[in-house]
């Protein structure tokens, strides 16, 4: 049995002709850029969040400049972000201008220390914040927030990992000046290729990040400030407000499949389950399980199988090259460290049948470790 990491064709041979009706809509009135089917989303997406404004642009990684350039980052502020994330995490601060400050992650649930992070923004030793989510569930902002409103820090969230995920109760959003989310084709509500929406608490900072978006546009050709060009396409949000329309049920499923990965994991020697953070509900956007001395013998293993596994992360981001002489770090980085060696994320998505998860679980226990 074949079973690839994501099976994205799988998705649309499921939806087929409510996504070419979406598709087809727009072709036919023609109006390809900041069309209503782009308010339209931003609407929907706002409501999901339960924040007053949204905006859409064309990545997650525009939305973390975008967002940090409304928000005030001057040259060479410093910008605290987590060293276990994908590279956009700390790269868009860097294109905003900034320094990425790497924080080490606790060894729990992989997220950048809360203690770390506080102890940065009370100390004054940065000028923001951005906080990831990861792999699906939430980390802990609300001390944080509130001492960074203190001091004129700005907290941002990357939750591009996290649509649909809630701590107590709450979705991301609440404890930030800024949420960024990503419809990259691997998250849980994809465009088919690049979006990304930046959410906001304050009128003043959404209607900056829409003249940022069209190179700095006032309206009536007058160009206030220099901008960019990150406009989202119309069919990509046609695309991405029919597939939320999925979300509820998509999420469900994934819950299924990754209590089944659960419940075989529980029962090994070699591996663990990823660990849920009281009071959060996970969305398992990717379910990652740690296995502490065979990592690269088990991924060996299950592709021998036909099936595909991914590693997120692999490197440190405090060790990725094109941050040399760029960043600083808290601490030794020791855990995030062990992490990326240890990590190993399995295929999950809605469309996997049941047969493809007894097949996985079945290779699991076929492993000798």
């Amino acid at each position: 049995m074949q079973i690839p990491f994501m099976r994205l064709d799988r998705q649309f041979a499921n939806h087929r002709q409510e996504f070419m009706n979406a598709v087809e809509t727009v072709f036919t009135h023609g109006k390809v850029l900041q069309a209503k089917e782009v308010s339209d989303l931003e609407e929907r997406v706002a409501g999901f969040f339960s924040l007053p404004h949204a905006v859409a642009v064309g990545s997650g990684t525009d939305a973390l400049i975008l967002g940090m350039k409304a928000l005030g980052l001057k040259p060479g502020g410093k910008v605290a972000v987590t060293s276990l994330s994908f590279v956009a995490s700390a790269s868009a601060i860097v294109h905003a201008g900034g320094v990425p400050v790497f924080v080490d992650v606790e060894d729990e649930h992989y997220m950048a220390r809360e203690d770390v992070l506080l102890d940065l923004v009370a100390s004054g030793k940065v000028d923001g914040v951005v906080a990831v989510h990861l792999y699906g569930q939430m980390t802990e902002l609300k001390e944080i927030y509130a001492e960074a409103k203190k001091r004129g820090v700005f907290v941002i969230e990357d939750a591009a990992q996290a649509l649909g995920a809630t701590r107590h109760g709450t979705p991301p959003g609440q404890y930030s000046d800024v949420t960024c989310v990503s419809f990259d084709p691997t998250k849980v509500i994809g465009a088919q290729g690049s979006g990304g929406l930046v959410l906001a608490r304050e009128h003043h900072v959404a209607e900056h990040m829409k003249r940022l978006r069209y190179h700095g546009h006032a309206g009536q050709r007058v160009y206030t400030e220099i901008g960019h060009n990150s406009q989202l396409p119309t069919v990509q949000a046609a695309i991405i407000g029919a597939k939320l329309g999925h979300e509820e049920a998509w999420r469900l499923r994934r819950l299924e499949i990754a209590a089944a990965y659960t419940e075989t994991l529980n029962r090994l020697p070699f591996a663990s389950a990823p660990k849920v953070r009281e009071g959060n509900t996970h969305i398992y956007h990717k379910y990652v399980m740690t296995v502490p001395n065979h990592r690269d013998a088990l991924a060996a293993h299950l592709k021998a199988a036909g099936i595909g596994t991914s590693v997120h992360y692999s490197l440190p981001l405090n060790e990725q090259p094109c941050f040399a002489g760029i960043h600083q770090c808290v601490g030794d980085m020791a855990v995030v460290k062990r992490a990326t060696q240890q990590v190993l994320s399995l295929p999950i998505y809605p469309e996997m049948t049941d047969e493809e998860v007894r097949y996985i679980r079945e290779a699991l226990k076929a492993f000798k470790a």
